[in-house]
């Protein structure tokens, strides 16, 4: 029996004034589980961000999230391996912790080559991150000017110190465990009452807590020394090809035209993505279509043909589309158009 595409849950309560400071923000639990990564990137309303698929087979993820006002707290799982980009709110930075990891994956240009390790984001920064083939973390969204206010550290309400920490930090394995501890607590509380949400004074204490937890968590955290590493360089000719793709989606563009376009070499081009995404360009170059395809079919009404799609995107082989299709999404087109049109979608 194929799984719902999206399964969501969410309690949610308007915050009281008072109870939550420097925030008239609602407070709430959302459960979500989804089939497609793009879906599941607009799951998180503290985000601005899009997820691409670059790693074949069926896409499962869950995201679960409490929101108390000036932070928020979330679990990601995902069985793919995604390059994410995006942001954050303004005024606010992000940090996470891994719970596993299985294959290679880069946080912001850092190769992740611990599990005990925190990955920060810093403010007004852009995500991106390569996951790897199989991703569950613990993150948080988390307001500045709150974050100062429950900090005992002066240092703390020096933007200039929060905005050069590290973007990747291994840590001893005691503290990582504390850290996956602290969430899980959160998570097992909430979940198991959502409506204790409804009381300001719970939420009061709740934010502390979580405060302090985060707190702890970027108390040893080193400074970058600002060297623009190798990897980041890579990265930036993988997002410069991605802008020029989507720009020019119904051309059906070759790695020649990447090339000229960028006005890079071949051999530059291919090092760069084998290096960020662990994929040729030729195969970016398909997965990005295919991806724009999905998310079109995903968001399209009753009386819309795969192939009309699929030829928007410059494919003009349906057989072969087909084909592509499924390998890297596990069903057919005409079943992703089935279960979506069936549910809602978010």
């Amino acid at each position: 029996m194929r799984s719902q595409s999206i399964q969501q849950k969410s309690h949610q309560v308007a915050s009281h004034p008072g109870g939550i400071p420097l925030s008239a923000a609602k407070a709430g639990l959302q459960c979500i589980s989804v089939t497609d990564a793009n879906v599941l990137a607009k799951s998180l309303p503290e985000w601005q961000q899009d997820y691409l698929q670059i790693s074949p087979g069926p896409f499962a993820g869950s995201v679960s999230e409490i929101s108390v006002g000036v932070v928020q707290i979330f679990r990601e799982v995902i069985n793919q391996s995604v390059d994410q980009q995006g942001q954050t709110l303004p005024g606010k930075f992000a940090l996470g912790i891994p719970v596993a990891l299985r294959g290679r994956g880069f946080w912001c240009g850092k190769e992740l080559e611990c599990i005990d390790s925190v990955f920060f984001l810093r403010p007004d920064s852009e995500l991106k991150f390569k996951t790897p083939g199989y991703s569950d973390i613990y993150g948080a969204s988390v307001d500045v000017e709150a974050f100062s206010q429950y900090s005992l550290n002066d240092e703390f309400e020096d933007r200039r110190v929060i905005g050069r920490t590290k973007e990747v930090s291994v840590l001893a394995p005691q503290k990582c465990a504390a850290f996956r501890l602290g969430f899980d607590s959160f998570f097992r509380a909430v979940e198991s009452n959502p409506l204790i949400l409804q009381s300001a004074s719970a939420r009061k204490q709740l934010t502390f807590d979580i405060m302090h937890l985060l707190l702890s968590m970027t108390a040893d955290l080193p400074l970058s020394k600002n060297i623009y590493s190798e990897q980041f360089i890579h990265r930036h000719v993988v997002d410069s090809a991605r802008d020029y793709i989507l720009s020019r989606k119904s051309e059906a563009l070759t790695v020649t035209d990447l090339c000229e376009g960028l006005r890079t070499s071949h051999r530059s081009l291919h090092y760069a993505f084998n290096k960020v995404l662990g994929i040729s360009p030729v195969t970016y170059l398909r997965y990005v279509r295919l991806n724009g395809v999905r998310a079109d079919l995903i968001a399209s009404d009753k009386s819309t043909l795969v192939s009309d799609v699929a030829s928007k995107w410059g494919f003009w082989h349906m057989g072969m589309f087909s084909v592509y299709y499924k390998h890297l999404f596990g069903e057919r087109p005409s079943e992703t158009l089935k279960v979506y049109r069936s549910t809602p979608v978010i």
